[in-house]
């Protein structure tokens, strides 16, 4: 046999033997790290019937790279409202937390003393939380240029967002549901009208806030004697939309001397919403609006009369975290696409991915549609996702990203949770809840002072209900006995 064809037979056994021995070391590894899920935690699913392959957990203290718990840690999961923390990390990151929005309004025609002979222009930026007291000193700003009267349209710039491609049917088929409110680069109060139901001893009242000119509201409800708890309040409502206005019938009972109650809704389409809420804010203010409204980009030759800055980013993502905003975090995606504009749900996703590959943070099984999670579509790794929260912590702005989360028995939404688990501050984590449901991702401080990430994705028909907290719970017990 030929001595050169010998010798590179050896050094080719010689490799593969290598390689052989590297794979086996890294299988070893991974199934050393691959840790199972905890007894009382088995025994709780099997309990109820649950599969252990519902849920993907990820449990690892930061700077190390053994995992306590990694159960299906590479299995897809819906991370239904977790994936809010893959849109504000990037947002941080990439915009960093001192950005801020810019809402305009400007004027096409002359102004001749108080009067302005044209269209009052309102152009948006993506501002997710233009409320409705924000608005109004945008409205008051106007009011200062010396404007009182406007008798041309309201016309409206939303274009740096594509309407057409924010998908708009509610995932529960709840339309009127602030939490299914579309986004918009002009978003007003998130879209939202609060339904205020009062009684004294002989009548009901239906009051809305805040007011929009658009919105004619027909109060049927009948007073009742019935106790005010319970199923003692009754009330229907009842949209009929049409170009220029909604009209709304709310009807039902109501106990008399009853405390008030709140129902929280979107009523009316975008366009006629902004423009009812100006108007009625203007209205206010001493002004009058002659003419109607319609959507439209602003012209090169509009001078703009007044501009309302946002809050900073830093703020926008501890709504977006703590109370788990849907519209918000809409919004925000939507804004990290704005340098290609119209900016569109699927631009901002790529955003991210191209973010994320920058940083080296591995999310294979990464799809982002809306980044709220209010999806069906949306998934994630718990791997992907607890790689991404240990990463954070060696980022400038954590300390930001850190106290955006809720934390555990004082605020946001967990609040109410994990009470006699740890001490207020060791639990800070985003929660996530759809039908079918549940997650639980964020850092947890142990006694010791350590720094764990915990990534909880379960996809079963009992994780939204009490039991699929009670697996959490558990599962959190590991770290605190």
């Amino acid at each position: 046999m030929n001595p050169k064809f010998t010798g590179f037979r050896g050094l080719l056994t010689d490799v593969v033997t290598a390689l052989c021995v590297l794979l086996l070391g890294v299988t070893a590894s991974s199934a050393a790290n691959a840790t199972a899920l905890p007894p009382s935690v088995v025994d709780l699913m099997q309990a109820h019937g649950i599969p252990e392959n519902s849920i993907s957990v990820v449990m690892r203290k930061v700077g190390t790279n053994q995992n306590t718990i990694s159960h299906n840690a590479t299995t897809p999961r819906n991370p239904a409202s977790a994936m809010k923390l893959v849109t504000t990390a990037a947002a941080l990151q990439l915009l960093g937390p001192q950005h801020r929005w810019r809402t305009h309004a400007l004027v096409r025609g002359k102004v001749h003393g108080n009067t302005l002979e044209g269209d009052l222009i309102l152009r948006g930026s993506g501002d997710p939380w233009l409320v409705i007291e924000r608005f109004w000193l945008l409205a008051q700003q106007l009011r200062g240029r010396g404007i009182t009267h406007i008798q041309g349209d309201l016309v409206i710039d939303d274009t740096l967002f594509d309407r057409r491609t924010i998908e708009e049917k509610a995932i529960d088929g709840k339309s009127t549901r602030a939490y299914n409110t579309p986004p918009n680069a002009l978003l007003v109060n998130f879209g939202a009208t609060s339904l205020v139901v009062e009684s004294d001893d002989d009548a009901v009242y239906v009051s809305a806030d805040p007011p929009a000119t658009t919105l004619q509201i027909h109060n049927t409800i009948t007073p009742s004697n019935a106790a005010c708890g319970g199923k003692g309040r009754s009330i229907r409502l009842d949209l009929k939309r049409s170009t220029s206005v909604t009209k709304l019938s709310v009807g039902g009972h109501y106990p008399v001397g009853c405390a008030a109650s709140t129902f929280r809704r979107t009523l009316l389409p975008h366009g006629q919403y902004v423009y009812g809420v100006f108007k009625a804010l203007w209205q206010q203010l001493g002004g009058t609006l002659a003419g109607g409204w319609h959507y439209g980009k602003t012209p090169a030759r509009a001078r703009v009369v007044a501009e309302l800055e946002s809050v900073p980013l830093a703020e926008v993502i501890r709504y977006i975290n703590k109370f788990s905003n849907n519209v918000m975090a809409r919004n925000l995606l939507l804004t990290l696409a704005t340098d290609h504009p119209p900016s569109t749900p699927a631009k901002g996703g790529r955003v991210i991915e191209n973010w994320l590959s920058q940083n080296g943070v591995a999310m294979p099984a990464l799809h982002i549609d809306n980044g709220a999670g209010l999806s069906r579509k949306a998934r994630i790794s718990a791997l992907g996702l607890a790689e991404l929260l240990e990463t954070a912590t060696h980022w400038p702005w954590w300390p930001e990203f850190l106290g955006s989360l809720p934390i555990a028995t004082v605020d946001g939404s967990l609040r109410k949770r994990f009470h006699n688990l740890a001490g207020p501050g060791r639990l800070r984590l985003k929660t996530g809840l759809l039908k079918d449901v549940r997650a639980l991702a964020g850092y947890a401080i142990d006694r010791n002072g350590d720094i764990w990430v915990v990534v909880i994705l379960h996809n079963h028909p009992q994780a939204s209900s009490s039991v699929g907290i009670e697996v959490q719970h558990r599962l959190l017990e590991t770290l605190f006995q």
